[in-house]
């Protein structure tokens, strides 16, 4: 009897264990996110990859209406505006389950990035987000960064042109069922011609450390006239005598309460040419003429003192430029 009774018992505490844990993953299931059924998530691990294939992206069209995959460039046949499909099966946040993080769409310069999540037994898509690559083929990448919450990132395109160019990078993690995104940089930032007085050439590489939770990132800058002599032609630059030149870098430090890598400038590095966040905000705001004097006035000042001849000579008629123009417009 007394075997009959422990048997009871220990089923109804499985049973409540089991009720609880149900119930606990139900309260975890956003109601933002979208159930998408076991089948999709199984042709999607299973892609084959050797031949032209548009069934996944066309069932997961139907199955996030209303929403929808936006397609720029639908009336195109040219082959370079082809659809897009590549995931990959990852633990990104270490708990080992594996989650599905893709890059698809209808068009190779807009695709979608999107987080799917098993939760309670089934599958559900709980972040998406349009990404412009331009016509660049789309990169995602996960990190193995020294944390159980894995970085993956993809790189972008947030302005182009002629003589006009802004890319870079955005870095994501998954944290408690919740995609963050926790770091932006500028890979590569170029204007060139369209400005008569303020043009840069930008770029950046990075890498994550062994030993934290954290990015470098060295920046290679420069900041240089547009056309300076009469037989110019309207859109040159004078990319050969800069304002401005240098080199730098930086610590992004992940902020576990921010969900965010967040810029950790040491004391010591406060030199005229250690880098700032004003500096590197000025990289990705290009040609704001007064931006740029406040972030490097103390080299500006530096090379006015030190610099060569002619690179004095053009940086005191830029800024005589400047000040006459802010003079103009206050008058108004």
């Amino acid at each position: 009897m007394s075997r009959f009774i422990s048997l009871a018992l220990l089923t109804l505490a499985l049973l409540a264990a089991s009720c609880k844990n149900h119930i606990e993953s139900k309260a975890r299931v956003d109601p933002g996110w979208k159930k998408i059924p076991d089948r999709w998530i199984r042709n999607a691990i299973g892609f084959n990859y050797g031949k032209p294939d548009t069934s996944l992206i066309s069932a997961f069209a139907q199955l996030i209406k209303p929403d929808t995959l936006d397609n720029p460039h639908a009336e195109h046949v040219d082959p370079d505006y082809g659809p897009v499909f590549n995931a990959i099966f990852v633990d990104l946040d270490g708990d080992q389950n594996n989650e599905l993080v893709c890059l698809q769409g209808w068009d190779v310069t807009e695709p979608y990035l999107c987080v799917f999540e098993q939760k309670g037994g089934n599958w559900y898509l709980i972040y998406k987000e349009e990404v412009s690559t331009f016509y660049s083929s789309p990169t995602l990448v996960v990190a193995n960064n020294y944390s159980k919450n894995k970085t993956f990132y993809l790189d972008r395109v947030y302005d182009h042109g002629s003589g006009v160019y802004i890319g870079g990078y955005s870095f994501y993690k998954l944290v408690d069922d919740h995609v963050y995104k926790c770091l932006d940089i500028i890979n590569d930032a170029h204007l060139y011609g369209w400005s008569p007085s303020l043009n840069q050439a930008v770029t950046s590489s990075f890498e994550f450390s062994d030993y934290s939770d954290e990015v470098s990132v060295s920046y290679n800058y420069s900041f240089f006239p547009g056309m300076m002599e009469k037989s110019d032609c309207p859109l040159c630059a004078s990319d050969s005598i800069p304002y401005i030149k240098g080199e730098g870098g930086v610590i992004y430090t992940y902020n576990q309460k921010e969900h965010k890598y967040t810029l950790n400038i040491p004391a010591y590095a406060n030199g005229a040419e250690d880098l700032t966040d004003d500096k590197i905000s000025c990289f990705a705001d290009m040609g704001n003429d007064s931006l740029f004097i406040a972030a490097f006035r103390r080299q500006i000042d530096t090379t006015l003192k030190i610099g060569a001849p002619k690179q004095r000579l053009i940086l005191r008629q830029y800024l005589s430029l400047v000040d006459r123009n802010r003079t103009a417009n206050h008058k108004k």
